[in-house]
Formats: structure tokens, C-alpha cells, sequence
């Protein structure tokens, strides 16, 4: 369900080509300490793929089944909330590794006012906002998702009801997958912010004088 798009992996092999100010430096180094705060991160994805693949396997099987296979259905809605559970903690985790890449990065702001090119200063300043952008648009992604997991819920709850009707249960999965269309939405915003972030990264890491090397180009 969430395909994120992590801060762009430079394999950094950077040199100076000119004397560059100290400010360019440590914007340069802020930037890149925030990125690999974001390892915990990028950590997450694999196994909430897995998870979200899983569930998604349980809610299917729960489909094909009829009341009459109750305790099955009971059971398999049980191993869902269990999977959801796990996602909510993969989440936390998550959160906690932009958290940290924030405040990281904030320290960068200092550093941008000392930069004397005025041009260069004010590619520097859209690249933080475009940055800021970035852990507003991952915050609302956040809500959204945990908003989806717990409408998710509900319909593993309902589905342990054995007088539940079927306009009920329809009722929850629609708003479940309204949930998850917002989910979807502040997703595409996110990695569109992260993708630009990375683009204005490296030009400005190519205008303040410095060599990057990436890995696919050694």
C-alpha cells in the first residue's frame, strides 16, 4: 500500500573543487547526517510490504469463506489484527527516523544565512523549504495510514461477529478504502517532495563546488 521514495542514497564520495566556505560544508555534512538518520527508515519498507501483502492474503481467504467455516473466519481475523498491530509498530519506527532526520536537518538553517554567494544562498533556502515540505507532506502520510489501519480494524472486529450483516461489513470496507485513497494521495505528494528534494540537492551540491561520485558511477 505505501511505496515510499527515501532521500536519494549518494554513496558519498564528495570532493572540494575550489575553495568552498565552511557554510557550504556543513550544509553539505547536515544534509547528508539527516539522510542517514533516515536508514531506520528505509528499513520499514521491506517488511510493511510483507505485512500489508499478508493481510491482504487473510482478508481474501475471509472472503471465500462462508458462515458456516465461522471459527476459521474468527481465527484468520485474529492473525489480521495481529498484522495490523505489527504495522502500527513498523510505523512508530518509522515516524521516529524522519523524527530524528528532522531535527537533524534543521540545523542547516543556521548554516545557510553564512553563505556569502547570494545566489547560492537562495537555492539553499527553496532546498530546505522544499525539505520542510517534504516532513509536512510524510506527517500527514503518517495520519493518513494509521487512519487506514484502524478502519482496517474495524473490519476484522466486525468480522468476528457472528450476526453481522453483509451491509455492514460493506459499509466498513468502503470507508477502509477511502481511508487508504487518502493514504494513496499523501504518498504520491511525499515521494514527489522527496524526489525534488533530491534534484535541487545535487544541484546545489554541484553549484557550491562539489564533486559527488555515486555509487552506480564508480
Amino acid at each position: 500500500m505505501k511505496k515510499l521514495i527515501t532521500f536519494l542514497a549518494i554513496g558519498l564520495v564528495a570532493a572540494m573543487v575550489a575553495a568552498c566556505s565552511s557554510a557550504e560544508e556543513n550544509v553539505y555534512k547536515i544534509i547528508e547526517d539527516a539522510a542517514s538518520e533516515e536508514n531506520a527508515f528505509e528499513k520499514q519498507q521491506k517488511p510493511m510490504n510483507k505485512l500489508e501483502s499478508d493481510e491482504k492474503a487473510l482478508f481474501d481467504e475471509i472472503m471465500e469463506l462462508g458462515m458456516k467455516e465461522f471459527d476459521q473466519i474468527q481465527k484468520l481475523s485474529d492473525e489480521a489484527l495481529s498484522n495490523l498491530d505489527e504495522r502500527e509498530k513498523l510505523i512508530k519506527k518509522e515516524s521516529e527516523a524522519l523524527e530524528k532526520s528532522k531535527e537533524e536537518f534543521q540545523k542547516a538553517k543556521t548554516e545557510l544565512d553564512k553563505i556569502k554567494d547570494e545566489k547560492l544562498k537562495a537555492d539553499a533556502q527553496q532546498l530546505a523549504e522544499v525539505m520542510d515540505a517534504r516532513y509536512s507532506a510524510y506527517d500527514t502520510l503518517n495520519s493518513a495510514y494509521l487512519t487506514g489501519i484502524s478502519e482496517d480494524k474495524k473490519i476484522y472486529e466486525l468480522l468476528k461477529d457472528e450476526e453481522l450483516s453483509m451491509e455492514k461489513l460493506e459499509e466498513q470496507i468502503e470507508i477502509s478504502n477511502s481511508a487508504y485513497e487518502k493514504v494513496r494521495e499523501a504518498n504520491d505528494t511525499f515521494n514527489d517532495k522527496t524526489e525534488e528534494f533530491n534534484e535541487k540537492k545535487l544541484d546545489f551540491y554541484d553549484k557550491a563546488g562539489f564533486d559527488i561520485t555515486t555509487d552506480s558511477e564508480e
